[in-house]
């Protein structure tokens, strides 16, 4: 009974303390206004804890190789050696099914070492032969059979899951590429695996872009939807942001209502930018090759604050990109919505500056 008598009051001095912690502005509904049993008390003392802890994200990097023929810096290795401790999965782009439901590979073990003495998942980017999407997709044996092969992969490989990028997909795929999911899904959960798909943002985005993906049935057949909130402005368009704030926002609203939960959704965050000529041919340019051309050119890099990304003109060039600031903006919008995580495209690319404003907002 004594000691009966001491647990209740510690317990009552502790459920003190965290009444004080959450006038500082937690919820304090559920707290208990009376005196409870000490088991009571253990159960909920234990759930507003685990409240307080701050939620678990999904960091993940896209990986690429180096181009054919030139040095590693092209590629993303040096980035993931030097920032994969910011990170908690990576997604390299090493797969792709062509006509026959065969899956090419230019995977690397280095890489896979690599990320696996960092701790990292692996969620291998498996995409569409842009020729083949049709047998892929619409015929039923070559859907089985590219089921089959990246089921096998994974397997055999170990890794943690995979990530499926399909896209230049016609709105007239919408149910081959549910009928795929539908197929793959349950297939990789017998297998405890994740599963991730790459969507095209639909607000503001052409249907004949966005049409193939169906929010609410493929949330149903994967763990995670990652929506591709970049390319706004792109290669072939007028100049502009790659993200502009206020549409970024719209699209990880709609994705949240589509998708039924925030713990559905991927938010693609852009690290590069495109270097426009005066026909609207833009050229990919990464963080450290926009400051530099900028210096050289003598152009004064701005700041959009309406879009929330810098620019600068050269000559009749017009450059848009990302920093660690434009790239904060962004992550506010994810922690705003409490969604599952981020999805960064593409690992070298980046400011270095980014990854401390990752850790600010989304500290382990």
């Amino acid at each position: 009974m004594v000691i009966k008598k001491k647990l209740s009051l510690i317990i009552s001095i502790m459920l003190t303390f965290v009444l004080l912690i959450s006038l500082s502005g937690c919820d304090t509904s559920n707290i208990p206004k009376q005196s409870v049993e000490p088991d009571q008390a253990v159960e909920w003392l234990q759930g507003f804890i685990g409240k307080l802890k701050p939620k678990e994200r999904i960091i993940l990097g896209y990986y690429e190789n180096p181009w054919a023929g030139t040095s590693e810096i092209t590629g993303s290795f040096p980035s993931l050696k030097q920032n994969g401790q910011n990170l908690t999965a990576i997604a390299p782009f090493w797969y792709r099914v062509g006509t026959d439901g065969v899956v090419d590979s230019k995977e690397s073990q280095d890489v896979v070492d690599t990320a696996r003495q960092m701790g990292l998942k692996i969620y291998p980017l498996v995409t569409n032969k842009r020729e083949a999407t049709e047998s892929i997709l619409g015929n039923p044996t070559i859907r089985s059979k590219s089921v089959d092969n990246i089921v096998k992969i994974v397997k055999e490989k170990k890794y943690d899951g995979i990530n499926i990028d399909f896209e230049l997909l016609p709105p007239e795929q919408r149910e081959n590429l549910t009928s795929f999911m539908t197929e793959l899904y349950p297939r990789m959960k017998a297998i405890n695996k994740t599963v991730i798909i790459s969507v095209f943002p639909q607000i503001d985005v052409h249907e004949s872009v966005s049409g193939a993906y169906d929010y609410q049935k493929l949330a149903q057949n994967a763990d995670y939807l990652q929506i591709m909130t970049y390319d706004n402005h792109w290669s072939t368009s007028e100049p502009g942001p790659i993200a502009p704030i206020d549409w970024y926002e719209k699209n990880v609203q709609y994705a949240i209502e589509q998708c039924g939960s925030p713990n559905k959704v991927l938010i693609g965050v852009s690290a590069y930018g495109y270097n426009w000529d005066a026909n609207n041919k833009g050229e990919t340019i990464t963080y450290p090759d926009a400051t530099v051309l900028a210096s050289q050119k003598g152009a004064e890099i701005k700041y959009d604050e309406k879009y929330q990304a810098p620019y600068f003109k050269y000559d009749d060039h017009e450059v848009w990109f990302e920093d660690a600031r434009s790239t904060a903006a962004k992550l506010n919008i994810v922690a705003k919505y409490d969604v599952a995580g981020i999805a960064i495209w593409r690992l070298g690319q980046e400011s270095p500056d980014i990854w401390g404003k990752v850790n600010e907002i989304f500290p382990k």
